[in-house]
């Protein structure tokens, strides 16, 4: 989303480029997953605990499918995307009558702020010229010509948002595309390895961190169990991803 905003690149376009090559790394991971928990899965037992199913509110299922419709719509046609998410959510909210007190309260609000906070910080970082100073470092290292570049920036944004994670790692990097040989190019691969490498450890996303603490309730996923599985996943979904995109551009 920071990319789709940063880029300009078009919503339609964008999911084109891409989609192939989210296709085969969910295939990928499928493939991985099934083969290292084949014997977990043949042996586990679902255990459906007795629960009230909630009646389903025809109103507020029509309702909201409307505006999910309009804005998918509104983002292929090219409008803002956070304006036009904002503007669905109030919409929904208008329609359904609800008390907006308790719909609030239902927003994350620490992790708004822990990403407002994280803005400021890299924002703060880039206002002292390292990340500058960074890149004319680099800038011989990632070569020339742009399969080069592409391949390049691929495994230095799998290393940068492991270390600093994949949204600050995106906030700073993205300041450099526009100097690369094909930077509408070099924007897709930098969306592509920034996600993709997020599965490599724990701390490579956030969405990782947030997923690890909801199910500390149930059961610990330790560093290596999760990496044991995301170091191969990672390589050969960025690996496929990348060479989708260059025989795409």
């Amino acid at each position: 989303m920071i990319i789709g905003h940063f880029s300009h690149i078009p919503f339609a376009q964008f999911s084109r480029t891409l989609t192939p090559a989210a296709i085969i790394g969910l295939a990928i991971n499928f493939i991985i997953l099934r083969a290292g928990f084949r014997k977990t899965l043949r042996e586990a037992e679902i255990e459906r605990e007795p629960h009230v199913i909630p009646r389903l509110d025809r109103n507020l299922f029509a309702i909201v499918c409307v505006v999910l419709v309009l804005i998918f719509g509104c983002f292929v046609a090219g409008l803002n995307l956070a304006w036009t998410a904002l503007a669905g959510a109030v919409l929904v909210m208008v329609l359904a009558r609800r008390d907006t007190h308790d719909v609030l309260k239902l927003v994350d609000w620490h992790l708004l702020v822990f990403f407002a906070a994280l803005f400021v910080v890299v924002d703060g970082l880039s206002d002292t010229g390292l990340p500058d100073a960074v890149y004319r470092r680099l800038q011989p290292i990632f070569g020339s010509s742009a399969t080069a570049q592409a391949w390049n920036l691929t495994w230095f944004s799998a290393i940068g948002s492991n270390i600093f994670s994949n949204v600050p790692f995106v906030l700073v990097a993205g300041k450099w595309i526009a100097r690369f040989a094909e930077p509408e190019l070099m924007w897709k691969v930098l969306a592509l390895a920034t996600t993709f490498a997020g599965n490599l450890t724990i701390i490579g996303s956030v969405a990782n961190m947030i997923v690890v603490e909801s199910a500390r309730e149930h059961f610990e996923v330790g560093f290596w169990d999760y990496a044991r599985f995301g170091i191969p996943i990672t390589i050969l979904t960025t690996a496929a991803g990348v060479m989708v995109l260059l025989v795409l551009r």
